[in-house]
């Protein structure tokens, strides 16, 4: 009996996260373009968008109240220690009515990542502060330059952070890994 050849359907979003983490990049910014067999592996043709990188500023509220923002760029998922926590945040879009960038949220638990936030800008984590359970609450925040811009384009924002409102350096607060 002669085989035959046969084709098969797949999602590509398992395909483009693979890509993306083989890169750094985020995969909402990798557009495959092309996949052909090379030997024992894909080689994957892609492109990422010329859109400026989203910029998107990340506020985290301790369990005291107390605040503390940083900057993240987000052509790649930036790394985020809340609390003791490891957090990895990546784009995942634009409202389509207001402009406002929406991120996913992934938490390391032992040596995977366990989603947080599929898509949206407003998160919880829970940790342990010394020996009590505490929630801190995060979101993001789109900067007014970059909203107003267009819905596809974004403003590029310095790091900041205030000191004021910053938490004690021995709680394990917020630390921007990039």
């Amino acid at each position: 009996m002669a085989r035959g050849s046969d084709t098969v359907r797949l999602p590509l979003e398992s395909l483009r996260r693979q890509v993306a983490e083989a890169t750094g990049r985020s995969a909402s910014f990798v557009d495959i373009t092309g996949v052909e067999v090379d030997g024992n592996a894909l080689e994957v043709s892609f492109r990422t968008p010329d859109e400026d990188v989203p910029i998107v500023e990340i506020v985290v509220e301790g369990p005291e109240g107390h605040t503390q923002t940083t900057s993240a760029r987000l052509d790649a998922p930036a790394g985020l220690r809340v609390f003791g926590e490891l957090l990895r945040v990546e784009y995942a879009g634009r409202d389509a009515e207001t402009g406002a960038i929406l991120v996913s949220v992934a938490q390391r638990v032992d040596d995977d990542w366990q989603t947080l936030l599929g898509c949206g800008q407003m998160w919880a984590v829970e940790t342990d502060r010394d020996g009590e359970a505490v929630t801190v609450t995060c979101h993001v925040e789109t900067p007014h330059s970059d909203r107003k811009a267009s819905s596809d384009a974004s403003g590029n924002s310095a790091e900041s952070a205030d000191e004021d409102d910053a938490p004690n350096a021995g709680d394990g607060g917020l630390l921007n890994l990039d």
